[in-house]
């Protein structure tokens, strides 16, 4: 491997003078520092980032933590926050929780390990006992999609009320009273909001909520797939689903024709994210849009920006959802499906 000395010996000079002019000091003259940067490229010269870290105290990566690599929305602003670490100069460290607090924390401790100079963190609780020790380490971090209200720390998110109430709403413009949801974790702010939006938005039609319509699952398919064919199994079903996010919904779906029932004639469906699935022909989804690409890039831009030293106000950013309707939602099947039926 070329080294610094190397390239001194070929141009004729120091070490300590190819080393400024590499790091582009302004103690030498520019065609000095040009002479010898086109001899390092002929060379086949390259820095030494490791060591220059741990000179500097710094690695040159932040880490990102997401708890499912496969859902397309946690890949979206994965996507997001390494355009904008690329640009700057900086790599990103991707690490997966699969839902496991355990296996976060064993993340986080090997991140600092690897020094990394900032983290993004989507992989939280509402209770995450790992941030205030983030905290007090003075570590740089921003909370992605997600929400901690007992800690002030830096944020990008969905406003995620708004967005389960344009779910519900719009099903009840369409004619929907029964109307069902399958929630994320119980113990994330995001899946929180979102139940209580669809509470609020059924009271305020004086839609009573029943008994076991709704519930607290997790952001995945098979969440999806196990509870639809619960609700859809019984004989007061529900007409109308809203699930927590497209991963959800899409078990949903096999569900429903599990049980026989088709979409959106017999039950309609809401999802939320609009993941790059959701507009494929044979599904057609209605759902929720975030701006997930976009929470990656603010998130990180935030991110570099602290480790720069160049930002002083804390992030706290709200992204406003919308709705996209699509093939999986229409009017109730018929008149009789549509009586209030006494709570289960």
């Amino acid at each position: 491997m070329v080294t610094i000395k190397d390239i001194a010996r070929a141009a004729g000079v120091s070490p300590a003078t190819v080393s400024r002019a590499l790091n582009d000091s302004p103690l030498l003259r520019e065609e000095t520092k040009t002479r010898i940067r086109h001899l390092a490229a002929e060379l086949g010269y390259e820095k030494n980032e490791l060591a220059r870290g741990l000179v500097k105290g710094a690695s040159g990566a932040i880490g990102l933590i997401i708890p499912d690599i496969t859902n397309p929305f946690f890949a979206d602003i994965a996507r997001g926050a390494e355009e904008v670490a690329r640009v700057r100069g900086y790599g990103v460290l991707l690490c997966t929780t699969e839902g496991d607090p355990e296996l976060e924390r064993s993340h986080l401790h090997l991140l600092r390990r690897k020094r990394v100079d900032g983290l993004l963190l989507t992989s939280v609780t509402a209770e995450d006992p790992y941030l205030e020790d983030l905290v007090r380490a003075n570590v740089p971090f921003v909370l992605v999609s997600r929400l901690v209200r007992r800690l002030d720390a830096p944020f990008v998110v969905g406003d995620d009320r708004h967005g389960a109430r344009l779910a519900v709403e719009h099903l009840i413009s369409i004619g929907h009273r029964r109307i069902g949801f399958i929630g994320g974790p119980k113990d994330v702010q995001s899946s929180q909001d979102r139940m209580e939006a669809y509470q609020v938005a059924l009271a305020e039609q004086g839609l009573p909520p029943r008994r076991g319509w709704a519930v607290f699952a997790s952001f995945t398919q098979d969440a999806g797939r196990e509870w639809g064919r619960a609700l859809l199994s019984r004989k007061d079903r529900p007409t109308a689903l809203f699930a927590a996010n497209d991963l959800i919904a899409l078990g949903v779906m096999e569900a429903a024709e599990e049980v026989g029932l088709r979409i959106p004639e017999d039950l309609s469906l809401v999802g939320y994210d609009n993941i790059s699935y959701a507009a494929l022909p044979r599904i057609q989804l209605t759902t929720v849009a975030q701006p997930t690409v976009e929470m990656g890039r603010i998130a990180a831009e935030y991110l570099l920006d602290v480790i720069d030293g160049s930002r002083r106000r804390k992030l706290r950013k709200v992204l406003r959802p919308h709705l996209v309707v699509r093939r999986t939602t229409a009017p109730p099947p018929s008149r009789a499906d549509t009586r209030d039926l006494t709570t289960g």
